[in-house]
């Protein structure tokens, strides 16, 4: 881990990263919307700054996070660290434990920020990484493909179970549809910028609306220019056991990850 972070110029100035909380949890949506577990909006305070980077644990989940816009600087205890820009995202599986850091660089840094939860096969296994640029995004229409497929569009990151994740740009008036995969039981959009209109109503930014499957299809209209996440998956059958940091599925797969999140905990501190 040291080496990763003694790697970035943390001389540069750094901007306090912050939360609007768990939106899945704010709005008592976590058994309806297993595994997808956490999701933040993360922005930055210029009036705050860090004399050195704040690490995350995490354990048992995959993290998602997807840059809206600005940049920020990133390193992980698999011994990556780099600069991410608008349109570039990040996929950690955290298995058994990792530490993370991504911290904002500019004062329009804006980020959305995905947890799911992992199947007990892999909950535990060895941390991976990767981070992205806007030019490896696959692309379906004004759709890009996170995690999963649309369309003829995959992407070549995968997670253990059937998700998908995309992130949505539509112009004012602009129609799009999501056709929810047979094995999906459900979905559901966070608007990010702008409205767009269903056949059930307006949907407005930053507030999670589960989407009902009518029809083969799922229409969505832009009301102005907009910008949304939408994400679907079978049902989970697993119960879950959720601290701050970690997400497993049972009292001996978190010891586990609390563990090894100890022990990465000692080694940065050295």
């Amino acid at each position: 881990m040291q080496n990763a972070l003694q790697a970035i110029d943390f001389a540069a100035p750094k901007l306090y990263q912050y939360s609007q909380g768990n939106l899945i949890e704010l709005q008592n949506l976590s058994e309806k919307l297993k595994p997808f577990v956490s999701l933040k909006l993360l922005s930055a305070n210029s009036r705050v700054k860090l004399s050195q980077p704040s690490l995350m644990p995490a354990s048992g989940q995959a993290i998602i996070t997807y840059l809206i816009s600005g940049q920020a600087l990133y390193a992980d205890s698999t011994g990556k660290s780099g600069v991410l820009t608008q349109d570039g995202w990040s996929w950690i599986i955290s298995g058994e434990g990792i530490l993370t850091t991504l911290e904002p660089l500019t004062t329009d840094f804006l980020a959305i920020q995905l947890c799911i939860a992992l199947t007990p096969a892999v909950e535990n296994s060895l941390p991976q990484s990767a981070y992205v640029g806007s030019d490896a995004m696959e692309r379906d229409g004004p759709a890009q493909v996170l995690i999963g497929w649309h369309g003829n569009s995959f992407s070549r990151f995968a997670l253990p179970s059937l998700i998908n994740y995309l992130v949505v740009n539509l112009r004012a008036r602009q129609s799009w549809s999501y056709e929810l995969p047979t094995n999906h039981q459900f979905a559901w959009v966070l608007v990010l910028r702008g409205a767009i209109e269903t056949t059930e109503g307006e949907i407005t930014a930053n507030k999670i609306t589960m989407l009902k499957k009518n029809s083969e299809k799922i229409r969505l209209c832009a009301m102005s220019d907009a910008i949304f996440v939408l994400g679907s998956s079978q049902l989970f059958m697993h119960d879950l056991i959720c601290t701050e940091n970690s997400v497993h599925t049972s009292k001996e797969s978190l010891q586990i990850g609390q563990e090894k999140l100890a022990r990465l905990a000692r080694s940065s501190a050295k």
